[in-house]
Formats: structure tokens, C-alpha cells, sequence
């Protein structure tokens, strides 16, 4: 990290409670309280969170180290604890041997190569954690904390996505294996279908509101493809899409999109062979897919087009022969509200994150606006994507979206529109009928399905001979024939399975390149031990063999839902068997399109147990759409939190950002009713606006809004500062000796202004104090020697300057001073 701003003296105190600390990181916190009582009023449960990386900025002059040693192991999680590089420097943290693993201690540098390690990739992975402030980075006093929060909340942000985008090779799988039996016909079908024509691209961006009218008004002109979580809002406005897209193998993809599963019999769905199989197997209209049906077969399809579903839905209206493509809700950041979503969505309601530092873009109104690096990256993938087809005339319909190179902007007003005269229920119209060789087509995915099996199962048992060989080879003489007989089938082996199931062995290699990647080394081949050899050999076939088998695994499932979809088409099925599958698969949903497919006078048939078992399964169904237990749904209590919101003022001030501590107040105004943090967070925002602006009158009445009791060292210091800018010295003393109350770094600053006051025998003994306490202090033993000097005691003087001199004889400034008074 770069170097800090503030020098931190490196005197420790003893608080009354018998720790060590360093008072310019701490002040007087340890003072008050003892640091555990101080610990557990901060914290309470949540910083023994289990299961939970919990990165800490800060560590309180060692202390809260001492408290996560001294407590109780959290199970499954673990401690990162990252500090400023020059206050490591005064401190000696010792962490015992066996909780090195459990806890450690870094500078950000040291984060940052930790991160790259992989070490804690799964929690990133599963989004188990949990970033704190410590008390000292907390209060917002040592601003190189929020320097530092900004940069730890940027790395992990962008490596997060780094790795998601690497290992979500394996979702993406898993979906799509549970999928194949619904992606029946693809998207290629609509191909160059309407070529030359106007097509509008609807996402969930915040300027969907702005264009609504007009959409609604030339709704018979335009030929909509929309976003999937934002289909039942057009559709309940009079606008539905003829195209709805959605591409998210996300678990709770269902939970975000599913108020679009009632708009079956309105609109086409159009989704990733990977989409949540939860909305695929449970969507009752008819779908077409992207990208390839199955893994190890190519097909001449539309491909998904990340990292948005915007992306995939742009990509899907160039192919399908539109030549000017209008944008509307996609703006690649966030408006000049907040909000991050057009009106009606949660997101929408829960606005923007209050302590996430984001990324800022210049929109088309030449405006800042904050985005999320993941919009980000979306935005720079749709510029190489509109770059790749010139002929496409791309508009975007909001001046508050983000500028985009290759993507021009236009008022509806400047528009000539190219209808392509077709209704969602003519699109409907012109595609084949799915059910006509549905059997057929489950026949030949089971045979395919099968073959596959087999392979996975034979690579298997390939891998397993491979592993007991090279195990075998350990206890051999390596100059012995037997010994070379082992290692030519291990070479075999590997042959074998690349001349017989090379597509598979690639699939293995895919979908496992993580496990493939850890028996990689730095070394050159000509430097590797026997041993060495042995050992890569092991971890290469037991990666290969527990992938090939994940895998087989997976194809097993899908054989089960190919299976039970045989059964669907029965004349006389087994019900006991469809309910069990659709419970298990979580897809209760399909309870209803099974049964809307029925003769009243099957259904009529059905025996009480299996009506009871149908029913059972509708109520789930139903509580899937409309139950609010997913931790999707508590995103506004989170966005709401004022935890680490200091930290994104104190940012924001430090890039002289007025329109995002703008936008940062405006966000907070609505929590000041309940809340006294957020009555001080919202006056510091504009007292920091107020001060960009050099109004220092407005910055000094905006920070005495705070309620005296309310304010801590940041808000004093800052009226402080501003009391000497307004050369309001009576102020600037009685605030001094406040924030004396804090930390002795103030005595001199205030011995100073009660000299300028005319109290000079104070100032004296305020000196005096001062270096009672550090009498190796440069800058006030300087401070000092020019007080005695401006009162004429030049002896005085000059022994305070040679006393300097003394334990540094390099001081110039002392040295010139001394030379001034010989």
C-alpha cells in the first residue's frame, strides 16, 4: 500500500485496565472501557459469524486480535485481519503456530498475495464473508483506514468475479444437464427472421421509467425483447414482449424472475442452455435455447452472450436480422438517484448500496454516475460486441445511461422506426410444434445420455487402475523391469483414453480445471524428483477420476428426468413416480403443465392419495412464487446498513466526488427519522460538499448541526479546521480542548492557539506537558523553541534546539534555528 498520510507516533500507553496500546491509532477508546467490553458493544455475535471469512481492517493496536485468540474457535470460518503498513511497523503480533492458519495478520500487499494463494476461494465463492472495521478504522479519525477499505472492497470485488467467471464452469454444467430434457428446439430457428427491421432491447435499468410512455404509445410499431425480470411489469402496463430473455444458472434466479412464469401463453421465452432449471422445467409456454444442447455436441445455435442477460439479448436481436436495435433500461449504471433498477423491482426498493464504494462512468449527459464493476465489464463487453457488427445501428433511448463507444444516443422524437408488423402471437405462431416428436426426441437424448454414462464410468475405472500402478511403482527399484512395466500402462492408460473418449476427456479437463490446475508446477519438467513425479501423477488421475465421476453422476441425473419426462407422455403414468421426481428436483411446477396436458376424464380418475400428492405439490409450487424466505428479499435491510457508510464518505471527500456525496445524502435523508447515525452521517456528507465547494461558512453551520453528543473526533476536527480557515480563534481553542479529551497530539496544536490568544504562561505549560509525556517529539520541541524565542527567552530557546540536536543532529530545521539565535 502506499504510503500513509499520518505519521503515527509510536509512544504505547497503559490503560487503567492494564493494556498496551498505541494512543495515536486508539485515542482514548481503552480508556473508557476495557478493549473486550469495547469489543462486545461493537460487535456482539456477529464477528463469531461461522462458516464466514471475516477480513478485518485494523487491529486496534493488536487488541482485537488478542480477543479473536482468546475467544472460542468460530467453526468453518477464519480471520484475516489487514493494517496499515506503517503502524504495523510499531507493533509485534504474534500469532501461536497452530492458529496461523485460522488467523493472520497483513498489510494489503500481503492481502493481496494471500487472495491470489486460493486458499479461501470457496467462501469467496459461496459469498460467506464478512468485512469489518476495526474500532480505529471505524471512526473515521485515521483516513488512510478509508483509503484502505477502498482498495480491500475494489480487489475483492474484482477477484470475486475473476473467480466466479473461472469455476462457474461447473454450474453452468450442472444446469445444463438438468435442462436437456427442455431444450428441445434452438434459437437458430428465428435466424435472419426479420432482417432490416426495428427491434427495441428492454433491461431493468432505472431509465426504463423514463421511455415507458412512449413505448406504451408505439407499442404496434416496436418488437420488444425484454429482460426476464422485467417482462410481468411490461405485461401488466399493456406492453408484452414478444421475446423474453433470461440466462442466470443462479439458485435464486427463480426468486428474481419468476413474476414472469404467468406470461407463458403471452410471450416466447428464449433462455441459456445453463438458465436456473427451476424457471425452464416449470415455464408452461414454449422456450427456445442458447449455445449447445448438450455439452460434448456442437450445434450451429445463437450462443449466451455474457456477462448480463442485456448482453445475451442483444446478441439474440442481431442475429434475428434487426438492423437498428433502440435500448431502454440499460444503462450500465446507476441514475442520478440512486436507484439501480427501473420502479416496481426490489431492487428498485432497496436503492442503492449504502457502503459499497463503486466504480463511476460518464453518461451521455456528460454526467457521473455510480456502476458496479460487474456493469462495468458489461459494458465493455457490449462495446466489442457492437463493434464486431457495423451494419447494426445500436441507440440508446436515455442520456442518464452510460456513454458507450459504437452506441450513439437519440430522443424517440429523432427516431424513424422500421416496424417488423408482427404481434407476440404471430412470433408464437411461426414456430414448430415441440410435441410433435417430443417421445422421439427423449428416446434418442436417452441414448445419448447413456453413451456418455459409460464413458464417464470406463474413465473411471481407467483412472482408478492408473492411480493403484503409480502407487504400486513407490515400492519398486525404478531400474527394474517391473517398475517400467508399470509406468508403460499408466502411459497407456492415458492413451487409451484420448484415443476412445476424447471429446469426454476434454469435457473432463473443462469442467474440472480447477481440480487440473492444482498439480500444475512452476518447475521445469528437467527439475522434478522421482518423488515429484509420483506425487503429480497421483493428484492428475485422482483430479481425473473425481471429475469423471461428478460428472457421471450428473449425466445419471439427467437420465432420471429424461425418465420421468418418458413417464409424462404415458397414457397411463405412474403418479407416485412424477410427484417424487418433481419434488426432488425441486420443480413442483410441473405438476400443473403435466396436468393442463390431461383429459378431464384422466383427471377424474386420479385416486385421493394422488390428488392429495398433486395438491401437495401446487402449494409448493405456489409458495416458490410468492414466498419471501430467500435472503434475496432482505436486500434493502442490508443496502440500508450504516456500517462501513463512514468509510465511503470519508472516500468520496478524499476524490472530491460532490456529485456522489450528493447522491450519498440524499440516500441517507429517509433513515434520519429513526435513526441519530444517520442525522450525523447526512450533515458530515453536506459539511463535506460544503468544504469541496470552499463555502466554509455553510461547512461549519452544515458539521454544528450535529448534536454536540453526537459528535465524535472527525466532526471536531473538522470544525477545528474550519474555525482556523475562518480565523474563529475562540472557537478553535474551546474545540481543542475537546479534542484533547481524544489524544495528546492536540496539546501543541492548542498550545499554539492560546499563544496567538495572548494566554502565553498556558501555552507554556501546555508545551510542557506535552513533552513530559514525549520528550522526543521534533516538530513540538521546534513548536517549543520558537514560542521561548517570540518571548525573547533566547537561552531557553536555544537549549530546546540543541536538545533536538542532541538525539538528531541531522534535524536542519533545528540547526537553522539554532544558528539564527547564535
Amino acid at each position: 500500500m502506499a504510503t500513509t498520510n499520518s505519521s503515527f507516533n509510536n509512544q504505547f500507553a497503559i490503560s487503567q485496565f492494564n493494556e498496551y496500546y498505541l494512543p495515536s491509532i486508539n485515542r482514548n477508546t481503552f480508556e473508557k472501557v476495557d478493549s473486550k467490553t469495547a469489543f462486545k458493544n461493537k460487535y456482539k455475535q456477529d464477528i463469531f459469524q461461522e462458516d464466514t471469512l471475516h477480513i478485518i481492517l485494523g487491529i486496534d493496536s493488536g487488541l482485537l486480535v488478542n480477543y479473536i485468540l482468546d475467544t472460542p474457535v468460530s467453526e468453518g470460518s477464519k480471520y484475516i485481519f489487514i493494517e496499515l503498513p506503517a503502524v504495523l511497523s510499531l507493533l509485534n503480533v504474534d500469532i501461536p503456530e497452530d492458529k496461523q492458519d485460522y488467523i493472520k495478520v497483513l498489510d494489503f500487499e500481503g492481502f493481496n498475495d494471500h487472495i491470489e494463494t486460493a486458499k479461501d476461494d470457496l467462501f469467496l465463492m459461496k459469498d460467506q464473508l464478512k468485512v469489518t472495521l476495526s474500532l480505529s478504522a471505524s471512526t473515521g479519525v485515521i483516513e488512510e483506514y478509508s483509503e484502505l477499505y477502498n482498495r480491500v472492497s475494489h480487489l475483492l470485488t474484482s477477484y470475486i468475479e475473476s473467480l466466479k467467471a473461472n469455476l462457474q464452469q461447473k454450474l453452468f454444467f450442472t444446469e445444463q444437464m438438468y435442462n436437456v430434457v427442455e431444450n428441445r428446439q434452438p434459437a437458430s430457428l428465428l435466424k435472419d427472421t426479420f432482417c432490416g427491421k426495428t427491434c427495441m432491447v428492454i433491461g431493468g435499468g432505472p431509465s426504463l421509467d423514463e421511455n415507458i410512455e412512449w413505448i406504451k404509445c408505439n407499442y404496434n410499431e416496436l418488437f420488444i425483447i425484454t429482460v426476464s425480470r422485467f417482462a410481468s411489469k411490461l405485461s401488466q402496463l399493456g406492453i408484452p414482449a414478444h421475446i423474453i430473455v433470461s440466462i442466470d444458472p443462479q439458485e435464486h434466479s427463480f426468486e428474481v424472475n419468476r413474476d414472469m412464469m404467468s406470461l407463458a401463453k403471452e410471450s416466447l421465452l428464449i433462455n441459456s442452455h445453463h438458465i436456473c432449471h427451476r424457471i425452464l422445467a416449470q415455464w408452461q409456454g414454449q422456450s427456445l435455447f442458447l449455445g449447445e444442447q448438450l455439452p460434448w455436441c456442437d450445434t450451429d445455435n445463437i450462443p449466451t452472450i455474457g456477462p448480463t442477460v442485456t448482453n445475451s439479448a442483444v446478441r439474440i436481436a442481431i442475429k434475428m436480422g434487426f438492423n437498428q436495435i433502440l435500448l431502454s433500461g440499460v444503462d450500465f449504471c446507476h441514475s442520478s438517484t440512486g436507484m439501480t433498477h427501473a420502479k416496481g423491482s426490489l431492487e428498485s426498493k432497496a436503492g442503492s448500496n449504502n457502503s459499497r464504494i463503486y466504480q463511476w462512468v460518464e453518461t451521455y449527459a456528460g454526467k457521473l454516475a455510480e456502476t458496479p464493476i460487474q456493469l462495468l465489464h458489461a459494458a465493455q463487453t457490449l462495446e466489442e460486441e457492437v463493434a464486431l457488427f457495423p451494419h447494426v445501428n445500436v441507440i440508446n433511448l436515455s442520456k442518464n445511461a452510460a456513454k458507450l463507444k459504437g452506441i450513439t444516443h437519440s430522443t424517440t422524437n429523432e427516431l424513424i422506426l422500421n416496424p417488423a408488423n408482427c404481434s407476440p402471437q404471430q412470433l408464437l405462431d411461426m414456430l414448430p410444434n415441440s410435441t410433435k416428436n417430443h417421445k422421439k426426441f427423449l428416446i434418442s437424448l436417452k441414448h445419448n445420455l447413456t453413451k456418455a454414462s459409460s464413458a464417464f464410468l470406463n474413465i473411471k475405472k481407467l483412472c482408478d487402475e492408473a492411480l493403484y500402478l503409480n502407487s504400486a511403482s513407490e515400492k519398486l527399484n525404478i531400474n527394474t523391469h517391473r517398475y517400467q512395466s508399470k509406468i508403460n500402462k499408466i502411459e497407456k492408460i492415458e492413451a487409451e483414453i484420448n484415443r476412445k473418449y476424447p471429446i469426454f476427456s476434454k469435457l473432463i479437463k473443462i469442467y474440472g480445471y480447477f481440480e487440473f490446475s492444482q498439480f500444475l508446477t512452476t518447475k521445469k519438467s528437467g527439475g522434478w524428483s522421482l518423488q515429484q513425479m509420483r506425487t503429480m501423477t497421483a493428484k492428475y488421475y485422482t483430479a481425473y477420476y473425481f471429475i469423471a465421476e461428478n460428472l457421471y453422476d450428473l449425466i445419471e441425473t439427467s437420465l432420471e428426468i429424461t425418465a420421468s419426462r418418458l413417464e409424462e407422455i404415458k397414457a397411463t403414468p405412474s403418479i407416485p413416480m412424477l410427484t417424487s421426481q418433481w419434488k426432488k428436483h425441486l420443480q413442483p411446477g410441473r405438476s400443473r403443465l403435466w396436468l393442463s396436458n390431461q383429459s378431464s376424464e384422466f383427471i377424474s380418475s386420479l385416486t385421493e392419495n394422488e390428488n392429495t400428492a398433486l395438491g401437495n405439490l401446487n402449494k409448493e409450487y405456489q409458495q416458490q412464487l410468492t414466498g419471501f424466505s430467500h435472503p434475496y428479499f432482505s436486500m434493502k435491510e442490508d443496502y440500508e446498513n450504516l456500517d462501513n457508510t463512514l468509510a465511503k464518505i470519508i472516500d468520496l471527500k478524499q476524490r472530491k466526488n460532490i456529485p456522489g456525496l450528493a447522491l450519498l445524502a440524499d440516500k441517507i435523508q429517509p433513515l434520519m427519522k429513526d435513526d441519530s447515525y444517520a442525522v450525523k452521517l447526512f450533515h458530515l456528507t453536506n459539511h463535506y460538499i460544503h468544504l469541496i465547494n470552499e463555502d466554509y461558512e455553510s461547512a461549519l453551520k452544515s458539521v454544528q448541526h450535529i448534536a454536540p453528543a453526537d459528535r465524535t473526533e472527525v466532526e471536531m476536527k473538522q470544525i477545528l479546521m474550519i474555525s482556523l480557515k475562518l480565523h474563529q480563534l475562540d472557537l478553535a481553542e474551546k474545540t481543542l480542548r475537546e479534542l484533547a479529551q481524544y489524544s495528546d497530539e492536540y496539546l501543541p496544536q492548542h498550545a499554539h492557539i492560546l499563544s496567538l490568544q495572548g494566554n502565553n504562561q498556558q501555552a507554556l505549560d501546555m508545551y510542557l506537558n506535552f513533552l513530559d509525556k514525549y520528550p522526543t517529539d521534533e516538530n513540538t520541541l521546534i513548536k517549543l523553541g520558537v514560542f521561548l524565542a517570540g518571548l525573547g527567552e533566547i537561552n531557553s530557546a536555544k537549549s530546546t534546539f540543541e536538545q533536538i540536536l542532541s538525539f538528531n543532529p541531522d534535524n536542519l530545521t533545528a540547526s537553522n534555528y539554532l544558528a539564527q539565535l547564535t
